[in-house]
């Protein structure tokens, strides 16, 4: 099949951003569920998955804050018990019977440590790439070979990290996504050769810029701006992450921040090159793209904030 039968690409060469596009939540809750039981609505998993989640996951949203609820999947994967990982605060309830994953769910967010159920801390970072090809064709393409190759490098390098194939994490668009926990930053169009270099800035502490989607714990135009700066970094080449501070909004599609730049004070060198701040102007521009693969003859508009300009800090605001 073409590759102009997929909407990512279609997406990229429509030139619609990847910055301020994760999604977002106070709390991504991942169940392990094998993945030949998704269904295009993955909380709708057969095999004896529990029901009604989908609608416990919105009605608890509006009394604890935004939870988000994915599924995951890796080899070897049963469905007699499930994990139960739960961020931000890298919690995890191993070995829990099917029928048992509401109970546990609504323990976990009365905080009821009398339920008789309790949550252990996890050493290892998670990577989630979506591989939901029932949801998005473009994720069964572009996330499982991502998936595949991320494992790849990980056992090559040893590193601490747990890569796991998730359900539909939103913007299939921009397939290849996945979301790197305990940071939630988010990445979309990243493709197998970028791993490496992916895998040494995690690293060091620092976001992969390219294909930097956001952070799923910012919201509206913080995370906008965040992601938009970092783009920036990485253009200009500077090793260093982003703070955001004073979001002054202009107009109804203008608006303007102040990015703090953290980065090592180690060497004067990089000193000179990279400022403490930067005052960064934002507009809102129109994008056409599809939605999925299967309405690419339907595309949307959309509209989507754009960098406008960068100045020195004490020139604005």
């Amino acid at each position: 099949m073409p590759d102009s039968q997929f909407c990512s690409v279609l997406t990229q060469q429509f030139g619609e951003p990847l910055a301020g596009t994760a999604p977002f939540a106070e709390h991504f809750v991942f169940i392990s569920w094998p993945k030949k039981y998704w269904q295009y609505e993955a909380l709708e998993a057969k095999g004896g998955f529990p029901q009604g989640l989908k609608k416990w996951m919105n009605e608890q949203s509006k009394v604890n804050g935004k939870i988000s609820i994915r599924l995951v999947s890796r080899a070897g994967l049963g469905h007699y018990k499930a994990d139960i990982f739960i961020y931000p605060g890298k919690w995890c309830y191993s070995n829990v019977l099917p029928e048992e994953i509401p109970t546990v769910l609504e323990s976990h967010f009365r905080n009821d440590t009398a339920s008789g159920f309790s949550a252990g801390k996890f050493e290892h970072d998670q990577i989630f790439i979506c591989t939901h090809g029932r949801h998005d064709k473009c994720c069964a393409k572009f996330g499982q070979e991502l998936a595949d190759k991320m494992r790849y490098h990980v056992l090559r390098q040893k590193a601490a990290v747990e890569v796991w194939e998730s359900s539909h994490l939103g913007g299939h668009r921009f397939a290849a996504t996945m979301i790197d926990f305990p940071t939630g930053r988010a990445y979309g169009r990243l493709r197998p050769e970028a791993i490496p270099n992916f895998l040494e800035s995690r690293k060091q502490g620092l976001v992969y810029g390219s294909a930097y989607r956001g952070s799923v714990f910012l919201t509206d135009l913080e995370q906008v701006a965040e992601a938009h700066a970092q783009h920036f970094c990485c253009v200009q080449q500077w090793a260093c992450n982003v703070r955001i501070k004073k979001i002054k909004k202009l107009t109804e599609d203008k608006f303007q921040c102040i990015a703090e730049f953290l980065h090592s004070k180690k060497s004067a060198a990089s000193q000179k090159i990279i400022p403490d701040k930067l005052a960064f102007s934002f507009k809102l521009k129109g994008f056409t793209s599809p939605a999925g693969c299967d309405v690419l003859e339907e595309p949307k508009s959309r509209k989507c904030w754009e960098l406008e300009s960068t100045v020195p800090s004490l020139n604005v605001m």
